[in-house]
């Protein structure tokens, strides 16, 4: 098993949850600060959620599985370009165990039993929609499944498949914001102001 500190360490760049920010957040002036150095990563070690959706994502590799009967490796990072990169949750694969061929990205998630509903289920898939685009950006895939652990009773797997438009949109913000990191301009923006979007959903569940 490769060393989770290892994989789970961020390089210099914009990730997964990077995407996300960028996306959802009003103002992007926070991950601006985050990315030179004005601030500091917030220590998640004592937050319970994040804690038991670490925990368990071996369980949650080894359920997907045993439902869809697809092989899942274990944590990967990988590259689109030089400052944009995924920490992914895992690849999954088909073929002869050391001869995988990648099929999609692996994302697992643990969410409260509550958010196990039409309507949030879709709120998940809108929340997560940015990284798992991210992630088949640097894959090279076409498609991602999210697999969720609802509380200690429920597990449900979701497909996502690739969205060319989103992911021209998302590298156009990538581009933006990481020019003025480099320039060290501070960016007050926000996807819909970037990308002109006034009654749009911000994203598209699938």
């Amino acid at each position: 098993m490769k060393n989770k500190n290892n994989i789970k360490k961020r390089p210099n760049g914009i990730g997964g949850t990077d995407a996300n920010k960028l996306v959802h957040d009003d103002t992007w002036l926070e991950l601006y600060d985050l990315k030179v150095g004005n601030t500091e990563p917030a220590d998640l070690s004592d937050v319970l959620p994040v804690r038991i959706g670490t925990i368990t994502e071996d369980l949650n590799r080894e359920w997907f599985t045993k439902e869809m009967d697809l092989r899942v490796t274990q944590e990967t990072q990988l590259w689109y370009n030089k400052y944009i990169y995924g920490n992914l949750d895992g690849l999954v694969v088909a073929g002869m165990e050391g001869e995988d061929v990648p099929l999609a990205v692996f994302e697992a998630k643990h969410s409260g039993q509550f958010m196990d509903t039409p309507k949030q289920h879709i709120n998940l898939i809108d929340r997560y929609y940015p990284q798992l685009q991210h992630y088949m950006m640097c894959a090279k895939l076409n498609k991602a499944y999210l697999s969720i652990f609802f509380g200690n009773r429920t597990h449900k797997i979701f497909t996502i498949e690739e969205d060319r438009k989103f992911q021209s949109l998302l590298l156009k913000a990538y581009k933006v914001f990481w020019i003025a990191v480099n320039t060290k301009r501070p960016i007050d923006t926000n996807w819909r102001e970037l990308h002109d979007i006034t009654d749009e959903p911000i994203t598209v569940s699938k």
